[in-house]
């Protein structure tokens, strides 16, 4: 189950390099000479893109950590079988329906969104990884305990790897369910943020920066997925053998 020998190299050759940096340097490219060409206003799409990429980025990580330390405590136990409906139960709750408990606590803040993103971000996360550790091979386990795998080395060496490919498929899952969550909620309450720009930039005589403001949202998600979830995807593989 220790892949130490792998690393964590997703670039291995010069070609993927450069590949990475023409993927990196596309949206860039089309913010900049799309809104010179289009008379949109590239410092504003630049700002509503990294105020909504910095929420985002930051509801992934709480989600992440939340959402991994709850399925290595859940995974195995007794415990679990009482928390996993509950779970179940809490996810089928629609995320929109929540928003007016995030303002009333948060009011319409970056914590709020932030929040309200973590909301809907971390089933997926939770139950890939509760449902890999819960379904991993009992030989593996056993082989752990007895090598005295427990506390931290057991989580380094036989958690994190059995839980790596999981974490990566619901992470992917979650970044795009993020993606939704943060720009609803800048559409229905928030004066910037890409779905403040989209909204503000709707109608007869703003289609033109509408269809660009997407475009570009589009690009960026485009080169998230080729440049760090397609290698990870890739690179998980090893742990799943």
């Amino acid at each position: 189950m220790i892949h130490t020998s792998h690393g964590l190299r997703i670039y291995r050759k010069h070609v993927h390099v450069l590949i990475a940096f023409g993927v990196l340097i596309l949206p860039i490219v089309f913010i900049f000479f799309g809104g010179w060409i289009s008379h949109i206003s590239v410092r504003a799409l630049g700002t509503a893109l990294s105020v909504s990429g910095y929420r985002l980025f930051i509801a992934y990580v709480i989600s992440a950590i939340i959402a991994l330390v709850l399925a290595i405590a859940l995974g195995q136990g007794k415990v679990g079988d009482f928390f996993i409906p509950v779970f179940d139960l809490l996810q089928n709750i629609p995320s929109f329906a929540l928003i007016p408990v995030f303002a009333l606590v948060w009011g319409y803040t970056n914590t709020m969104a932030i929040g309200f993103a973590v909301s809907a971000m971390i089933w997926p996360i939770l139950f890939y990884v509760i449902s890999a550790i819960r379904t991993a091979k009992t030989d593996f386990n056993e082989a752990a305990t007895v090598f005295g795998a427990t506390g931290w080395r057991r989580f380094s060496s036989y958690l994190l790897p059995l839980s790596f490919p999981a974490l990566v498929t619901g992470s992917i899952v979650a970044v795009s369910i993020g993606w939704e969550a943060v720009i609803g909620v800048e559409i229905i309450g928030f004066s910037n943020g890409i779905g403040n720009f989209l909204t503000a930039n709707a109608g007869a005589n703003g289609n033109h920066a509408l269809v660009f403001g997407l475009i570009a949202l589009l690009l960026i998600v485009f080169s998230i997925n080729k440049l760090i979830w397609l290698p990870l995807l890739k690179r998980s593989q090893l742990y799943a053998e």
